[in-house]
């Protein structure tokens, strides 16, 4: 599945969003330096740096229009970085300055899900505290309204993004907690809602580990029949498949021969468009 800072970035492109249509009061930089601000973010050549710009913005701006809106993509950054404390820091930063922010409560479910291991000695308490920021923004996912650097036409789109996230983060916890049938039905919701193959390759590991080895052929089999699958993702389908067949005692199939690797999705159409050239009034003396 792609990268969930790949897709939101394509879906809204960078922070300086092309907004004007879209609300009463569509947040606008205050200073050419604000809006330069925003720029070195944009321009930040690695997620190490755009964190560090986002943070040295935040403090330089802390009642700019697009604090909000930063905070929880430099949560999405830092959960998606897989770096537990730092993840743990932004994602609490912004629910700090919102509460009601489903992005930051997936983004702390998510990272503390992936990162507790087996022997941990608080492993129950990070499992509940990822378990209710997932199940947190789901609810305020049913009602929330559209943010305004979401486009009306993608916003449905970006949240099925959400909440198969959500549910694939229920799943992990649920693998962690070693109930594998609660694991693959979550895993099953997540790609329902947005059939992305990966979510089946975590049904299939989750009924293998389950012993349901039948469902886990089937999942993997539904893989297998995506129109231009990724060659990675089908390797894996094939590989895991072939597992499940061998725990059954039936003989795995031939490999197949090595896949010409795809060409990269192109970004969705009617994406918002960057406004890097837009002026700033100039700074007040």
């Amino acid at each position: 599945m792609r990268n969930k800072t790949a897709i939101l970035a394509a879906l809204t492109g960078s922070v300086l969003l092309a907004i004007a249509a879209f609300g009463q009061n569509p947040p606008r930089p205050k200073s050419q330096k604000e809006l330069d601000g925003l720029k070195a973010i944009d321009g930040a050549p690695s997620l190490d740096v755009k964190l560090q710009k986002t943070d040295d913005f935040l403090a330089a701006f802390p009642d700019s229009d697009y604090k909000q809106y930063l905070l929880d993509r430099a949560a999405e950054i830092a959960a998606d970085k897989n770096d537990y404390p730092v993840a743990m820091a932004w994602g609490q930063r912004d629910l700090d300055g919102n509460p009601n922010s489903f992005v930051a409560m997936l983004s702390l479910a998510k990272v503390t899900a992936s990162t507790t291991k087996e022997f941990d000695l608080d492993k129950e308490k990070k499992l509940a505290d990822a378990e209710k920021w997932a199940n947190g923004a789901l609810d305020l996912l049913k009602s929330v309204p559209r943010p305004t650097w979401f486009t009306e036409d993608k916003w449905p789109q970006v949240k099925k993004y959400y909440e198969s996230s959500g549910h694939q983060t229920l799943g992990l916890i649920a693998m962690d907690r070693k109930k594998y049938d609660v694991a693959a039905a979550e895993f099953q919701t997540a790609f329902d809602i947005l059939p992305e193959p990966a979510y089946l390759i975590h049904v299939g590991e989750a009924s293998i580990r389950g012993g349901k080895y039948d469902n886990a052929i089937a999942a993997y089999d539904k893989v297998l029949a995506t129109p231009d699958l990724n060659p990675v993702v089908k390797q894996v389908a094939e590989r895991e498949k072939n597992e499940a067949l061998r725990h059954k005692g039936v003989p795995p199939a031939a490999p197949a021969a090595p896949a010409t690797p795809a060409a990269s999705p192109a970004p969705p159409s009617g994406a918002a468009a960057p406004v890097t050239g837009t002026s700033a009034p100039a700074d007040s003396k």
